[in-house]
């Protein structure tokens, strides 16, 4: 599913460097040792074959591709386009302040950072439940979140794989997000405020996801346990939903708690394997090339809109 919203970095591979990245290198280490862990006691086959039809199959040169072209479109359009938190903050300040009075609420200065911290995370993370949930559930959004569900084989690379205006959408939902909090907590507390991060990146969000959140896009069957799937999104859970037959279910990010609230979580129990990644049968051909990712949702609705048109 969909971008982190975090900054750009100033070139593309330098997201191997940086903490806030899905790919950092940090992250990528970690699941690999997981990926070889669970590979050696499932006695699976680890082959240079098997490991090149893996990293180099046809998914996999495209996802590079793509991650190169959808940088490039990153920065020039989407990060110039998009407003910034900060703005949202300080419009969010000003409304607040115009109707009642700042508060300044005598907290102590390490609780508000812990508290801005987890409920910018799970403000976050709930937006993102949202959203998602909202491509799949609208047509129109749906032929563009298409790109993303159109891997068949998956890697680190796909979570990369989004349409460049679902990427504007999720750049837009993590503004809209960090301002309203950020300036409500000024609103209550003044500008005394802090976020506790690992590598940069928010301390929740690294914690409770970064070092499997690369194995959500392998084939890499890692579960947490009916119990704690009910609370997180194992990796297992995601590959769930790259399911075609399941892609209505386990919307959640890092936590599964919202799927579990509005009936659409599916635990791994409930799927004994994977059928087939992607869009089912024939969905792939539309979406085997960067032109194609980028201009086919666009001629899905026209034709759409044709067929419904008086």
């Amino acid at each position: 599913m969909a971008t982190s919203g975090q900054g750009l970095v100033q070139t593309p591979f330098q997201s191997l460097l940086d903490g806030r990245e899905r790919i950092f290198w940090g992250y990528l280490l970690v699941s690999l040792l997981i990926a070889l862990v669970l590979a050696l006691r499932q006695r699976e086959e680890i082959s240079p074959a098997r490991l090149k039809a893996y990293f180099w199959g046809a998914d996999a040169q495209l996802d590079l591709r793509y991650f190169l072209v959808n940088w490039l479109i990153k920065s020039l359009w989407i990060a110039p386009a998009i407003l910034s938190a900060q703005s949202l903050a300080l419009w969010t300040l000003d409304w607040l302040n115009a109707i009642a009075e700042p508060l300044f609420l005598p907290w102590g200065y390490r609780y508000i950072v812990l508290a801005y911290t987890l409920t910018l995370f799970v403000a976050g993370d709930f937006s993102r439940y949202g959203l998602h949930r909202l491509m799949h559930r609208n047509r129109w959004l749906w032929a563009f979140h298409k790109v993303h569900h159109s891997a068949e084989a998956l890697n680190p690379l796909t979570f990369y794989r989004l349409h460049p205006l679902e990427n504007a959408l999720f750049a837009l939902r993590h503004a809209v997000v960090a301002g309203i909090v950020t300036g409500g907590f000024i609103h209550c507390f003044g500008a005394r405020l802090g976020l506790y991060t690992i590598f940069g990146s928010n301390l929740f969000i690294v914690c409770l996801s970064a070092f499997t959140s690369n194995l959500r896009h392998s084939h890499i069957r890692l579960r947490y346990g009916h119990w704690l799937e009910h609370l997180l999104i194992s990796p297992a859970q995601h590959q769930i939903h790259h399911d075609h037959r399941h892609t209505q279910s386990n919307f959640g990010s890092s936590l599964a708690l919202w799927d579990w609230l509005f009936g659409t979580l599916k635990h791994t129990r409930d799927v004994a394997q994977i059928h087939r990644y992607g869009l089912g049968r024939g969905g792939r051909r539309h979406y085997d090339g960067v032109m194609k990712i980028l201009i086919h949702p666009f001629l899905e609705i026209h034709a759409s809109i044709r067929r419904t048109s008086p």
